[in-house]
């Protein structure tokens, strides 16, 4: 085994803990951040990644702001918002999307559709709205009848390719990840274990392909373990079917993780304006609790990710290629 090979495994290995000490709208700073990249010499797609946002508070317009501010920075205009999931808490009625999405999120800077996975919150079971599958079921029809709007959510699964369906870089598969009872029915679970066999042996043009929920398999949050059902119901499927990225909100926090037996990169991306959740030092990778989100851009034979604070800093960034190789290219 050559030793860059070794030297790129040992540094995927490193879990950088920053301080848990939170500053104004719960930012927090790190010595290790850097300028973060907004101009690349390919003509690859940009996308930023946001989970467990819909607080309506402070956090969540502190982090939309620096989200437009990135965005306002790059060196073209932002293909995607991949929305991970937990988009609205509390109690859902149609006006909130005017407040907490439409109005939040800048409609000059980020200008491109937002599409929406469903979280736990999002279903809004007893220790939330109680509103329960009308909750969900306002999300997909605020997309289905304000077809203008940014906000995409066709199904509670659905794929998509991007930026276009003829010269496509990235398929993305969305999935809705609640299987306890008060979220996928029976038939519906089947159903979508079925979908997403199916989309993994349809053909693409696209190199890349990546799965995106709002529930992680694997976590080095504190408060919780990997997901052993989900794991059993979807990443037998990763392998064969060339899954590159996993992305899930869920925990609030950032983390990029590899996982022995698996070659998805593994992203949580949670930090979207909820409280803050505490993470575990590990040998599996990255890992913050700070508010922040995820940008990804994609060119046909790479992919740079890097993982955004408050203050447009990078904390961890790394690229991955379409064999399979990852290198870690800053911080963390």
């Amino acid at each position: 085994m050559s030793n860059s090979l070794l030297s790129r495994r040992a540094a995927l290995r490193r879990t950088v803990l920053f301080s848990t000490g939170l500053m104004a709208a719960n930012w927090t700073s790190s010595i290790r951040a850097a300028t973060a990249t907004t101009r690349f010499s390919d003509d690859g797609l940009d996308l930023l990644a946001i989970g467990d946002f819909g607080t309506g508070n402070s956090r969540q317009a502190a982090v939309a702001k620096q989200m437009a501010a990135f965005a306002q920075k790059l060196d073209k205009p932002l293909t995607s918002v991949l929305a991970l999931g937990d988009n609205f808490y509390g109690k859902l009625e149609t006006e909130r999307f005017g407040r907490h999405f439409e109005d939040m999120y800048s409609r000059e800077h980020l200008n491109c559709p937002f599409y929406a996975c469903l979280g736990n919150h999002d279903y809004g079971p007893l220790y939330d709205s109680r509103q329960g599958r009308a909750k969900a079921q306002i999300q997909l029809d605020y997309a289905a009848q304000n077809p203008a709007s940014r906000w995409k959510m066709p199904n509670r699964w659905y794929a998509v390719e991007l930026p276009n369906t003829e010269k496509p870089l990235v398929k993305i598969i969305f999935l809705d990840g609640n299987m306890s009872i008060w979220g996928l029915t029976p038939r519906e679970k089947l159903d979508q274990r079925e979908f997403l066999k199916a989309e993994l042996r349809k053909e693409t043009k696209a190199p890349w392909r990546w799965v995106a929920s709002h529930f992680p398999l694997f976590t080095e949050t504190t408060k919780r373990a990997d997901n052993e059902r989900l794991i059993t119901e979807w990443a037998g499927d990763f392998e064969s079917g060339n899954i590159s990225f996993y992305l899930a909100g869920h925990d609030h926090n950032l983390q990029h993780l590899r996982v022995e037996g698996y070659k998805t990169s593994f992203i949580i991306t949670g930090a979207g304006g909820a409280g803050l959740y505490d993470v575990k030092q590990s040998e599996r990778g990255f890992t913050d609790k700070i508010l922040g989100f995820t940008h990804l851009h994609v060119a046909r034979d790479k992919v740079n990710v890097q993982f955004i604070n408050g203050e447009g800093q990078c904390l961890h960034a790394f690229r991955r290629s379409l064999d399979g190789t990852v290198e870690i290219t800053g911080n963390g």
